[in-house]
């Protein structure tokens, strides 16, 4: 799915921004390795330390603590804030938690990912748990990602 969803995008002449907290670049570095890169590819933040999403992103450091740095309000902020930074079509931003040691719980464990995809003035929030090791998580929420993403430019119901 991930290089028929590189080629849609070069296809319809759409632009795309990562925004990458627990995914850490993962997802432009997968991008940045299509053959349709220079086309669709505009750039990406790696906000994985808090203190990025605070002073690069400008997220207020009372709204992380009120929704966790691994939240889909976060994840939602990262988007609004990051569109200052890029111009492209489309923008991901993703957090989670790959790892121990963010803000798990029975509820949110290990595992937990959040991600918001923006097209045509619409935010599209998602969250998933995946298992296994950590490259494996990164590999799911790439193609999850890339499968909604297809969904979304191709004006389907997600």
């Amino acid at each position: 799915m991930f290089k028929k969803s590189c080629e849609r995008l070069a296809e319809k002449k759409l632009t795309i921004s990562f925004l990458e907290s627990a995914s850490a670049g993962y997802l432009s570095y997968q991008f940045s390795l299509s053959p349709f890169s220079g086309n669709i590819l505009i750039g990406s933040l790696v906000c994985y330390d808090l203190k990025v999403k605070e002073k690069v992103l400008k997220i207020s450091p009372s709204f992380i603590k009120k929704h966790t740095a691994e939240s889909m309000q976060v994840t939602r902020e990262m988007i609004k804030k990051g569109k200052k930074l890029f111009q492209s079509d489309i923008y991901v931003s993703c957090t989670g938690l790959l790892k121990r040691g963010g803000s798990e719980t029975k509820e949110k464990p290990v595992g937990t990912f959040f991600y918001c995809i923006y097209y045509k003035g619409s935010i599209y929030e998602f969250r998933t748990v995946y298992s296994g090791q950590p490259k494996k998580k990164l590999e799911s929420l790439l193609n999850d990602i890339c499968n909604k993403l297809m969904k979304i430019i191709e004006e389907e119901k997600c």
